[in-house]
C-alpha cells in the first residue's frame, strides 16, 4: 500500500511537470501576431499615436521572423496613460527607465506572459518631443 501512494504520487507529479511545460510553451507566430495586432489596435484606438508601422523583422537568427508594430505621439503626456494601458491588458513590466536610460529619454518595456509579445514605450525628448511605441513578437523559425 505504502508503495502504490508513492507510485500514484510520482505519477501525478510526472503528468503536472508535463502539463507545466506544455503550457509555458511559446504560441505560434500566427496566435502571438494576432495578439500583437489587436493590442496595437487597442492603444491606437484609445490614443494620439500615429504613423503606424507594421511589418516583419528579419533581424533575427537566419532562418527566423518577427513581427513589429511601431507608432508614435507627439504628446509626451501619452506615456503614462500608455503604460497603464498595457498594465491593465495584462502586460507585466519586465525593464524601466533605470535599466535601459539612454540620456533624457525614459524607456519601459513590458511583456505579456503567455505570448511574450512585448511593447517597448520610449518618451523621446530633445528636438522632437513625444513617445515611441515599439510593440514586437519574439523570433520564429520560417518553416
Amino acid at each position: 500500500m505504502h508503495f502504490r501512494r508513492h507510485a500514484v504520487s510520482a505519477a501525478l507529479l510526472c503528468a503536472a511537470a508535463v502539463t507545466a511545460c506544455a503550457a509555458s510553451e511559446a504560441p505560434t507566430l500566427q496566435e502571438a501576431a494576432q495578439r500583437l495586432d489587436a493590442d496595437a489596435e487597442a492603444l491606437i484606438g484609445q490614443s494620439r499615436l500615429s504613423a503606424v508601422e507594421r511589418a516583419e523583422d528579419h533581424s533575427c537568427l537566419p532562418g527566423q521572423v518577427r513581427r513589429f508594430v511601431r507608432a508614435e505621439s507627439d504628446l509626451t503626456d501619452d506615456f503614462a496613460g500608455l503604460l497603464d494601458r498595457l498594465q491593465a491588458m495584462g502586460y507585466a513590466k519586465i525593464a524601466d527607465d533605470r535599466d535601459l536610460r539612454d540620456g533624457d529619454e525614459d524607456v519601459s518595456v513590458l511583456r505579456d506572459p503567455r505570448t511574450r509579445v512585448t511593447f517597448e514605450l520610449t518618451l523621446l525628448s530633445g528636438d522632437h518631443p513625444g513617445v515611441q511605441v515599439v510593440g514586437k513578437t519574439i523570433c520564429y523559425a520560417t518553416d
